[in-house]
């Protein structure tokens, strides 16, 4: 799916439920679509903690979580593993 396409599907569903929307979605959708495109598209990536809640400006760390896991529920991102030692996750993106 191209950058457009990902960006036009995350705002449809965003108009489409907007009581579960939270800038913070977007932030972290939008960093990992960034992230994505960095790696040169690969199917699955490291997407760690750290540097995203960095990136999106986010202090705690279950604000982030919670925005993730929001994601992984919507369908936005596919988690593949999560590592708890070095509090990293591998996602990949997947079809809308």
């Amino acid at each position: 799916m191209k950058g457009y396409d990902l960006s036009r599907a995350w705002f449809n569903y965003c108009f489409e439920n907007p009581e579960l929307i939270k800038p913070i979605h977007t932030a972290v959708f939008f960093f990992a679509c960034e992230h994505y495109n960095r790696l040169g598209k690969k199917d699955k990536f490291g997407f760690p903690t750290v540097m995203a809640m960095e990136a999106v400006g986010v202090k705690k760390y279950h604000t982030y979580g919670k925005a993730l896991n929001d994601l992984v529920d919507w369908g936005f991102i596919k988690m593949v593993e999560t590592m708890i030692l070095s509090v990293r996750y591998l996602t990949r993106y997947q079809s809308i």
